[in-house]
């Protein structure tokens, strides 16, 4: 049977935006996938709240051939806290994100990655192999440049801040050190004003799940929002919140990222119980994003011999877009993370908005590990008979 009506509860990740570029994202990617699944979809204008963080809430009206679907979409914006991060100065932008990064070193942090999926461990070094790359060339300039030593370091060091520069404008130097900097802070509990939030969050929730008439809960979320949400779910689930029917969904997620450093032990709490809940949890991952722990077993890799082990689900962005949209953002890593939350121009057995606005039941994409074939199934079963 379609799903009528449903929440859905969506965490983003680790990006200095409002909550109103989020739902502008997600009304505009939302309307280019309902043209691949043949959905007619009408979206509301976000209305925005303050509940000690600021929330956007979507009204989504789909409807097809059989079925009509009326989902509650709600965003938390937690994008001024990682705007705290990019609002200072370059220079400590750069040494606290190093710091974190010699963290992550000397915990064995790092070598968890490598066990875990060496590509991640490539994306680990990237921002250092890009300094050291920097640094060499300037280096090189000082030492050889045929001119007085004077204006060779002058040259050598404007090289550097340029070079810097330019890598942080087009490959994202300076936000990969905030967001490790940000890790390390998350992991070490550093940040009180986020458990602030998180709590905010979780209250916000609560009051959102108790709303009647609901078919289906569904609480997405994307790269770092996966600790966002765990943390907030894992505080209802130990206060007796009943979350029995509800589905969890992470994309493209960062929970390993942080969940592997030793002092976490808060965070992997938190997963070992929604792992005993009766919460159903699709891990949705992609070989083509070296932003997520491809091939990866949350609880497995985390050591948690207790509970249910998430639905993985192998996501391949070359089959949801045309030749052309695919090669445009396939060496542009920070895009290629965001096609999770992307919209679609092909069907295909993942959409985030398909699983979100869709009638399709989150039971049964979890059950399956995709969507239907022939979706959505129902409608398919109707027209046989």
């Amino acid at each position: 049977m379609p799903v009528r009506r449903r929440l859905a509860l969506v965490f983003p990740g680790f990006e200095p935006l409002p909550v109103e570029a989020h739902c502008a994202r997600f009304i505009r990617e939302a309307k280019r996938t309902a043209a691949a699944y043949s959905m007619t979809l009408s979206m509301s204008d976000p209305v925005y709240s303050e509940a000690g963080l600021r929330v956007g809430t979507i009204a989504a009206d789909a409807s097809g051939e059989g079925w009509h679907t009326q989902t509650e979409i709600v965003v938390y914006g937690l994008g001024d806290l990682n705007a705290a991060y990019a609002a200072r100065n370059p220079v400590m932008r750069l040494l606290t994100g190093l710091s974190a990064l010699a963290d992550f070193i000397l915990t064995g942090t790092f070598f968890r990655f490598v066990w875990t999926s060496w590509r991640y461990s490539l994306f680990f070094l990237y921002p250092l192999i890009t300094l050291f790359g920097v640094l060499a060339i300037a280096v090189a300039i000082g030492l050889f440049l045929p001119v007085s030593a004077a204006i060779r370091w002058c040259a050598a060091a404007l090289v550097f801040i340029g070079l810097l520069w330019l890598a942080s404008k087009r490959m994202y130097f300076l936000l990969m050190m905030d967001d490790w900097a940000f890790a390390r802070d998350m992991a070490r509990e550093k940040r009180p004003d986020v458990a602030e939030r998180i709590a905010a969050v979780a209250a916000d929730m609560e009051r959102r799940l108790s709303a009647p008439d609901l078919e289906e809960i569904v609480l997405a979320a994307h790269s770092f929002g996966a600790i966002t949400v765990m943390l907030a779910m894992a505080s209802l689930l130990s206060k007796g919140r009943d979350m029995r029917g509800a589905g969890l969904l992470t994309v493209g997620s960062s929970l390993l990222k942080v969940a592997l450093h030793p002092a976490a032990s808060r965070l992997r709490q938190a997963v070992g119980i929604i792992a005993k809940s009766p919460v159903a949890w699709v891990d949705c991952q992609s070989l083509t994003d070296p932003m997520n722990f491809y091939g990866s077993k949350p609880l497995h890799t985390l050591g948690i011999g207790e509970g249910r082990e998430a639905r993985t689900v192998h996501v391949r962005f070359r089959t949801q877009l045309k030749p052309e949209t695919y090669r445009a953002i396939k060496h542009d890593f920070f895009r290629v993370h965001r096609q999770f939350v992307y919209g679609v121009e092909k069907r295909n057995p993942y959409s985030f908005h398909a699983i979100l606005c869709g009638p399709e039941p989150f039971a049964a994409f979890a059950e399956r590990g995709k969507l239907s074939e022939s979706w959505p199934p129902f409608c398919n079963t109707e027209k046989s008979r």
